[in-house]
């Protein structure tokens, strides 16, 4: 009896083994491929881009004018990797809310409202 005990004892230690050794090889196997196929860094890693200097083009184009009501503040501005700058306005007896413009093309993408005033 003792013997099938001990059997199935070294059986198990023996099949364990083989899954860490499997697991491991598997863990080096994704760290391999994660360092030869990077992924892109994340929007927060990224650096914002420089401020924008006003050259001959810029004097003769138009100003961007955003229809908010008078009073209105804006709270943060927030460049994103894609561009695109998410401005966080407030006041002027409006909720809350977000717009993100585009600056290449001077428009305003998308607006966001946050609640009631």
């Amino acid at each position: 009896m003792e013997k099938q005990g001990s059997r199935a004892l070294l059986a198990a230690v023996i099949g364990m083994g083989v899954l860490l050794f499997l697991g491991s090889l598997a863990l080096v196997g994704v760290l391999v491929h994660r360092m030869m196929h990077p992924s892109p860094p994340h929007a927060a890693a990224m650096a914002v881009a420089g401020p924008v200097v006003a050259g001959p083009d810029m004097a003769a184009q138009a100003a961007l004018v955003v229809e908010e009501p008078p009073g209105t503040s804006v709270r943060s501005v927030t460049a994103r990797a894609d561009g695109l700058l998410a401005v966080a306005l407030t006041g002027g007896g409006v909720a809350e809310r977000i717009i993100v413009w585009d600056p290449a093309t001077r428009r305003i993408t998308a607006r966001l409202v946050l609640g009631q005033p």
